[in-house]
């Protein structure tokens, strides 16, 4: 009887227990609190007040980013409703340089081509891949934004041009693709030096100088507000594209002149991006012949390429001998060949060709 009353009291009790537990309002979620934490290339040393110069490494670490936000802002690439995810930046902006309070884009002085793209995986999956793929455009400079709130991102730094006389050097971060998030408007100061460091690449050597057509930079660089940069052996330096002369065979009024680096030509958010890579001058008497390696399409960039022609260029028999004794030749005539592609290219190749400038 004792066991009978026991058993009925704790049965009771574990009722109650449970009815509490179900009635019981559930417990809220910790809201997401953006922070950001900055170390030296191990990902381990707090940057602190270490000096950085171009060329050095940092590690930003991301807690509390919540990863279904920011879903407002331009509607490509990523589209309305989709979470637009963060922008991860060094640069050096205006004091009053936060998208919330109004300042513009001017405001913030960066070097797209080292800006991160925090965003899910499951946002960038519904980011489409046609008839345009800009799911592409969105993974080239992306890092993955965890359920977590989590983020790992590795900038690489350099520094932009026009940077503004009071900014200040940092890593930033703020919603991507005009989304707009207070929280997310982080800063951590950087102690940078525009300087040469152990790190700092030396400067391409610029043997061959073509600023491919009159328009050709400020197409991208300025009306489309994208960018045109160069990488292994190429650089960018007043519109015109360089290369690292790496042969030259011209003998007796022929052969070639071989060079090296890849020049990526790209518009805001990488919606096309083109490159053009290792040219090849084929020289046969006065005449001669500009192949590239050039994209597939207006928006693969370096992930497809293939060589063609784009361009005759008029030679002296004079030129032609100081070429092969590797002596200097400026303002070589050039005439774009017909049928350039990817197509944008070739209503860039539709015009006058730029000259063409060889230093040795």
């Amino acid at each position: 009887m004792k066991f009978a009353r026991f058993a009925v009291i704790s049965l009771l009790a574990l009722c109650t227990a449970i009815a509490a537990a179900v009635l019981a309002p559930a417990a809220e979620a910790a809201p997401y609190s953006p922070a950001i934490t900055v170390f030296l290339a191990d990902g381990v040393t707090p940057v602190g007040q270490t000096q950085l110069h171009p060329g050095d490494v940092v590690v930003v670490k991301g807690t509390g980013f919540d990863p279904n936000a920011n879903t407002d802002g331009l509607p490509v690439p990523v589209p309305t409703g989709v979470p637009h995810g963060t922008f991860v930046t060094f640069g050096k902006f205006d004091q009053d340089w936060r998208p919330s309070k109004g300042a513009p884009e001017s405001a913030r002085t960066t070097d797209r081509a080292q800006t991160k793209w925090a965003i899910s995986d499951d946002a960038l999956s519904r980011v489409p891949n046609a008839p345009f793929d800009m799911r592409r455009t969105v993974r080239v400079g992306s890092v993955p934004l965890h359920r977590n709130g989590t983020f790992t991102a590795k900038i690489t730094l350099t520094t932009p041009k026009d940077v503004p006389a009071n900014g200040r050097w940092g890593i930033y971060t703020f919603g991507a693709a005009d989304s707009v998030n207070a929280a997310q408007e982080l800063f951590v100061p950087v102690n940078y030096s525009t300087a040469p460091g152990p790190n700092t690449p030396a400067a391409a050597v610029r043997n061959i100088v073509w600023a491919y057509s009159p328009n050709f930079y400020s197409t991208f660089a300025k009306s489309a507000q994208g960018a045109v940069i160069g990488k292994n052996g190429a650089s960018v330096s007043d519109g015109k594209l360089g290369y690292e002369l790496t042969a030259n065979t011209v003998r007796n009024g022929a052969g070639e002149l071989r060079y090296t680096g890849t020049v990526v030509a790209y518009t805001r958010f990488h919606l096309y991006e083109i490159a053009l890579t290792d040219p090849i001058i084929r020289i046969n008497g006065t005449k001669a012949v500009v192949t590239l390696k050039t994209s597939t399409t207006d928006q693969n960039g370096t992930d497809g390429l293939r060589r063609i022609s784009v361009a005759d260029l008029t030679l002296t028999p004079a030129q032609v001998a100081k070429l092969g004794r590797g002596e200097n030749v400026l303002g070589v005539p050039a005439t774009f060949r017909g049928g350039v592609t990817p197509p944008l290219l070739g209503l860039l190749s539709g015009g006058p060709a730029s000259p063409v400038n060889f230093v040795f």
